[in-house]
């Protein structure tokens, strides 16, 4: 009977570890989005200086000018987060997919700015990338135990071969930052979501 107990506790024990970790190291997360946000003003400020590429909303229309140069470039989007982290109810929530997709977007990100990082020598290029490198480790560290090779590996863009001169440079630069906001703006709302339903009991995916 003492034995059973004991393996009774143990089990307790090793659910509680496992599944008490996700909301405290998402309130870390959430401090990580919440100064990349803060950071990607003044990154696009000390980076970008063609006229009328800003990240004020506004200016929407002037970036659908450069549209054809963004494809040719090559400049790859996150996966979206909206389907995978946005359930419209508890069923449809798998936090294993949802954290993948996060992972998978960091990836991205940490590959196309280490390569503009090497043209834009800035101390704040280098400041976001170590910011958006601490910010996949708390993502990745949200994985159960056991899946963590269930999180997607990016493949690099190969955006280096396709930036000529400094012009283009700056507009994958501009571009990279608007899509880098939207999908941490996003990201933020989807580590909201996980807070909540992984809070519930057997809300675990």
């Amino acid at each position: 009977m003492n034995t059973l107990k004991i393996v009774g506790l143990l089990c307790c024990l090793a659910f509680l570890a496992r599944s008490a970790p996700i909301p405290e190291k998402s309130v870390v997360a959430m401090s990580l989005v919440e100064k990349i946000l803060g950071n990607i003003p003044v990154v696009h400020g000390s980076s970008v200086n063609i006229t009328g590429l800003t990240l004020d909303p506004s200016s929407q229309s002037r970036n659908m000018q450069y549209q054809t140069m963004v494809t040719s470039l090559g400049i790859p989007a996150a996966p979206e987060l909206w389907t995978v982290c946005r359930p419209l109810n508890q069923i449809d929530f798998t936090l294993e997919v949802c954290l993948s997709s996060m992972s998978a977007g960091l990836q991205l990100y940490q590959d196309v700015l280490g390569v503009l990082k090497e043209r834009v020598t800035t101390d704040e290029v280098t400041g976001l990338l170590a910011d958006i490198r601490d910010l996949l480790a708390q993502v990745n560290k949200m994985q159960e135990p056991g899946q963590m090779s269930s999180v997607a590996l990016y493949e690099a863009s190969g955006l280096a071969s396709r930036l000529p001169g400094e012009y283009e440079v700056q507009v994958a630069t501009h571009f990279t930052l608007l899509q880098l906001r939207d999908f941490t703006q996003n990201l933020k709302r989807s580590l909201r979501n996980v807070e909540h339903l992984t809070s519930r009991p057997g809300q675990r995916g």
